[in-house]
């Protein structure tokens, strides 16, 4: 009989087993989140699970009888990852947003942990919140949510009775919120957007990919854009932060006024907006412009009136 391997875990091993406990699966590849390089990476998950404390299936990693045994021993509990197709893709996505959210530097709490009081018979349909930084020792509810963007999934194969939760939902909690994330993985969405009663000050419907997440790392900063807009503009701004509900500035030269807005994504409450000043009558003696990463501005090009000028953000990959 073979001889089982013994595994001494160390911090990083424990705080993997603690992700699974929660999440209940993983990729292979957000494996390396929890260690320093990619080889260590590798060969850390494979002495696991020749441990039999993790389990590989068809590149996920969910936990062992060792894992599950070892949590049962110190008194945590664990998610176990059922048969139910549908649960099981929503725990995937979960998981691998949790990760590349961490991986950029921002904060994520999944939608088990966040008391958000709109849950409905259908359940709740947000996937969780994010924001730049961790919500602080006992900082209440109203208080980090306002400081943080309520985050969605849109898959390939969502149904229209789906999104018609997920736009209600979106609804009731707009005052509570200081954005709204939704990411997708078909670009129907991005073209023709679902939630006609957006009202976050910052409203982003983001493709689900690399690009996105470089993004998400620069703007960790959340001064980032704000700098980029004086870098290009120079001394002539003026920041109306205090009278307006976007951040905006302008510069006043010759008695014509032009306004200056930012978004590192297609912000649709923001556009439209931006697409009031540039049209109506009122606002003839405006002229708008916007700064965004060249990534997303033909996204955004579609949707803004084409008498608004946009500057393009240039950042090399990583």
């Amino acid at each position: 009989m073979e001889k089982e391997k013994r595994i001494c875990l160390r911090n990083r091993d424990f705080n993997f087993i603690m992700y699974l406990a929660e999440y209940g699966i993983i990729t292979n590849e957000n494996v390396k989140l929890f260690y320093d390089s990619k080889y260590y990476y590798k060969n850390r998950l494979a002495s696991l699970a020749k441990g039999e404390f993790v389990e590989r299936l068809y590149g996920k990693v969910v936990l062992g009888r060792k894992g599950k045994s070892y949590l049962n021993k110190i008194g945590l509990g664990y998610r176990n990852i059922n048969r139910n197709e549908t649960y099981k893709r929503r725990m995937e996505r979960i998981s691998d947003v949790s990760c590349k959210v961490q991986l950029a530097g921002w904060y994520f709490e999944p939608s088990w942990r966040c008391s958000v009081n709109t849950y409905t018979k259908r359940g709740n349909r947000f996937i969780g919140v994010m924001s730049r930084e961790k919500r602080w020792w006992q900082e209440s509810d109203e208080d980090f949510f306002k400081r943080s963007y309520i985050v969605y999934f849109l898959h390939k194969d969502i149904t229209p009775r789906e999104l018609k939760y997920i736009d209600k939902e979106i609804d009731r909690n707009k005052s509570q919120f200081n954005g709204l994330i939704v990411f997708t993985e078909d670009e129907k969405y991005l073209y023709n957007p679902k939630f006609e009663k957006i009202r976050y000050k910052e409203s982003y419907i983001i493709p689900y990919n690399k690009k996105a997440w470089e993004i998400f790392e620069i703007i960790k900063n959340e001064k980032f854009m704000n700098n980029k807009v004086r870098e290009i503009f120079g001394d002539k701004l003026i920041s109306l932060k205090a009278k307006s509900f976007f951040e905006e500035y302008y510069i006043k030269e010759n008695n014509a006024y032009t306004y200056i807005f930012y978004m590192p994504f297609a912000n649709f409450y923001l556009m439209d907006y931006l697409n009031y000043l540039a049209t109506d009558d009122f606002h003839s003696d405006i002229k708008v412009k916007v700064v965004c990463f060249y990534e997303y501005v033909e996204y955004i090009r579609k949707y803004l009136n084409i008498a608004i000028e946009v500057n393009c953000i240039y950042h090399k990959h990583r």
